[in-house]
């Protein structure tokens, strides 16, 4: 390869340069090179018989006295350059010479490459090529170039020789340094980057080929050429010529496998194959025979690599046609590639002169638009794994909404007549009978709301609401209904509650009590002596805020320090025993630490095994109003202050109906009764209502659209949802309804009857005329 810009011939062993500047010039030494075959002469000792050659050129069929000579062999060559009368100093510019030679300059050995022999044995091989500083020289370069090679299918002189001034050569040196090293490292660079694309993110084999590809090419480009590599390391001759071809071999194979996985619909058949197996067979004479076999390989690879390029740009074009994945891309990839490898090609068999910026543009642009390539099908592959993912989840939570509402609402059913055959004063065996009923429906209950709960969590679906709590009464309630619980394994339940603990925080009661619920449920199920205690300790406070130390404590089997983690987990106990004999869903916990994590606080436990454990955590609420407490009602049939209002009841199951209707009538409200969305805007529109209590899924018109009609009609009229699914999803759908609050079926009466208060009283004071 020259590197030169301005052309100049020898003619039968003078190259006169006297006339040329060498000022931002190089000059190719070409031309006719006085050539002594089969002798290696010094200078000043030259032959007096001697032939011309042109130089550069390859002894390979060359015919000297009607003898051909062949590629093994040596010669010396000899060329004097008359240089121009100035003090500029000079460098040369030595490539490639097959295979080992001495440099001589005005007769002194200026280089030397290998050792040069005339026998196998005397000589060795290497490939160096390497930029010469001649210094300040006399009018008149003496050039005696000594070569011998006994190892390579071509023998002479591949490369020519390029004169200019220090200071050009050192800038030409320093740019194809430069621009080698930076071609290579960012060859090698994508490569690892698509590699470990492969490894640790997307299984795609057109990524893996890809990798490797951009990897061994950039071997390529530092070890061919200019040979930057060489400079750097000592590498043996053996042993390079070996990678070279290697290096060319394997990196088409690797470019043609990308191209079959890419596009393995169109890249595929026989001929594909077949050129395969020339790529192995190939790389397998390169490890197992002599260099001046395998180096014979080059002109029928080219013609292999045309034939590679050529389906090449079939593939892609058929690709392009089709609006194939990335395809526009790999059109424009194509043009590129095939410029760069025919222009190589071109320049290898000396039809084109070669450009070193053409050169690293072509390989920078082809490597670029394959990346753009692989690029948009990763990021098409991960877009349709969202998708896809999407709408697995999006199946999930259907299933999960149609079976929450297909349990749900006969379990409704279940634990509202429980709690009113209850409330009607049962005989005694029947009181038993009927609390098990309602203790196993409410633990059914329980089970389903933790796996509801644990989805919602998962997908950080949870929004909490600030309300004023008095934290001693919630605690003292909570305590209150897990009391025959433990009275009936004989344990003491009691609450240790700071007396300065404000009783007007800000928190969301529904969440804080699921804590509370978790905490104390679990203490009491697995304590079999002793008992349980709550405590509330302030930890600081001040004007707008009180930090509260809350801990539940237990007397019971204790956690091994291993497992203490485990407990946390979802669907994990302390032992699988713990299951058996305990039962559990295993998420309590898990929920309870996610429910804190989202509101940044952190539960810990401390334990003993054999003596009891203690869960607690550090939470700091806001002060409310103090005026503005929510209460807590015990009896759910006792009178109270929504006696006398009206309420629309939208419902078509009929249990549901009946349970709902019962406790309607127990508080003393007055209702109506819609079967479907349609009857429920209709008898909206005619009559005014203090409360909606609107189902979801209905006949003829659904809760959502019956909602958001009677949202048209009245926009301050409170509705809740009575819904048997609590995912995120239908919560969504409530909201842009415009309804105000949901209740869960099966629905907790005293939440119910909590949330009508509210709804109800809180639109009375909003529609009250100002004074």
């Amino acid at each position: 390869m020259s590197i030169a810009d301005v052309q100049a011939e020898a003619i039968r062993g003078v190259l006169d340069l006297s006339k040329e500047s060498f000022k931002n010039q190089t000059y190719d030494l070409d031309g006719e090179w006085e050539f002594y075959w089969e002798e290696l002469a010094l200078p000043n000792i030259l032959p007096s018989r001697n032939n011309y050659i042109e130089f550069p050129s390859l002894w390979n069929n060359y015919v000297i006295e009607g003898e051909e000579i062949g590629s093994f062999g040596y010669a010396t060559y000899h060329l004097r350059v008359v240089l121009p009368d100035t003090s500029c100093s000079y460098t040369l510019h030595v490539e490639d010479m097959y295979c080992a030679f001495n440099l001589f300059i005005n007769g002194d050995l200026k280089y030397t490459n290998g050792v040069v022999g005339k026998t196998r044995d005397e000589y060795r091989p290497e490939w160096k090529p390497d930029f010469i500083h001649l210094g300040p020289l006399s009018d008149t370069l003496d050039i005696v170039l000594q070569v011998s090679n006994f190892d390579h299918s071509k023998g002479g002189a591949s490369e020519g020789m390029v004169l200019g001034s220090e200071e050009d050569m050192v800038h030409e040196e320093r740019g194809i340094v430069a621009l080698d090293l930076l071609l290579t490292g960012s060859l090698f660079m994508g490569g690892l980057f698509f590699l470990g694309l492969y490894l640790f993110g997307h299984h795609d084999k057109a990524i893996l080929f890809f990798a490797l590809f951009c990897i061994a090419y950039a071997y390529r480009i530092i070890g061919f050429g200019y040979y930057v590599l060489h400079a750097l390391f000592d590498i043996p001759w053996w042993l390079s010529v070996r990678l070279e071809y290697l290096a060319l071999f394997i990196s088409a194979y690797l470019f043609c496998s990308f191209v079959q996985n890419l596009y393995p619909e169109l890249a595929k058949g026989w001929l594909w194959k077949a050129l395969n197996i020339i790529c192995w067979v190939f790389c397998l004479i390169v490890l197992i025979t002599p260099p001046v076999f395998f180096t014979r390989l080059v002109t029928p690879f080219f013609a292999l690599l045309m034939v590679y390029l050529v389906l090449t740009v079939r593939v892609y074009y058929q690709a392009y046609t089709r609006r194939l994945l990335g395809s526009t891309y790999v059109l424009i990839s194509t043009t590129v590639v095939f410029v760069v490898f025919t222009y190589n090609i071109f320049v290898y068999f000396g039809l084109l002169e070669s450009m070193m910026i053409a050169t690293f543009l072509g390989y920078v642009l082809f490597f670029f638009s394959q990346s753009l390539v692989l690029s948009f099908r990763f990021a098409y592959t991960l877009k349709a794994q969202k998708e896809r993912a999407e709408i697995a989840s999006q199946a999930k939570s259907d299933f999960l909404s149609t079976i929450s509402h297909e349990i749900r609402t006969p379990l409704n059913a279940v634990v509202g007549l429980s709690h009113l055959l209850l409330a009607e004063n049962p005989r005694k065996d029947q009181e038993e009978s009927l609390t098990s009923l309602k203790y196993s429906a409410e633990h059914l209950t329980t089970l389903i709301n933790d796996i509801l709960d644990y989805n919602k969590l998962e997908s950080g679906t949870v929004e909490f609401e600030e309300m004023n709590v008095n934290l001693k009464e919630m605690s003292n309630r909570i305590l209150k209904i897990y009391t025959p619980k433990a009275e009936a394994k004989g344990l003491y339940l009691k609450s240790e509650c700071d007396h300065t603990v404000k009783p007007n925080l800000l928190l969301d009661a529904t969440r804080f009590a699921q804590v509370i619920n978790n905490l104390v449920d679990n203490a009491i199920k697995f304590t079999k002596e002793g008992g349980v205690t709550m405590r509330m300790k302030v930890i600081t406070e001040d004007q707008d805020e009180q930090t509260v130390r809350i801990e539940v404590e237990d007397t019971g089997m204790g956690i091994p320090a291993d497992k203490r983690e485990l407990i946390f987990q979802r669907f994990t106990q302390a032992s699988s025993s713990t299951t058996r004999e305990y039962g559990g869903s295993g998420l309590g916990l898990s929920i309870t630490r996610k429910l804190l994590e989202l509101q940044g606080v952190k539960i810990k436990v401390d334990s003993e095994v054999g003596r009891g454990s203690t869960f607690y955590f550090i939470q700091t609420f806001p002060i409310g109003d103090p005026y503005e407490v929510e209460g807590f009602v015990d009896n759910v049939s006792e009178s109270t202050r929504l006696a006398g209002r009206s309420v629309l009841l939208v419902e078509d199951n009929q249990l549901n109906v009946m349970v709902a209707s019962k406790f309607l009538s127990s508080w003393g409200l007055e209702y109506d009764l819609a079967s479907n969305g349609r009857e429920a805007v209709e008898m909206a529109e005619n009559k005014l209502y203090d409360l909606v209590l609107m189902d979801l899924q209905m006949p003829e018109m659904d809760g959502y659209e019956a909602a958001k009609r009677i949202r048209m009609q009245d926009a301050n009229i409170p509705i809740i949802a009575l819904t048997a699914s609590a995912l995120f999803r239908v919560q969504d759908g409530i909201s842009k309804a415009g309804m105000n609050d949901f209740v869960t079926k099966p629905f907790d009466p005293k939440e119910l009857k909590r949330k009508m208060e509210k709804y109800i009283f809180r639109a009375s004071r909003s529609s009250a005329p100002s004074e």
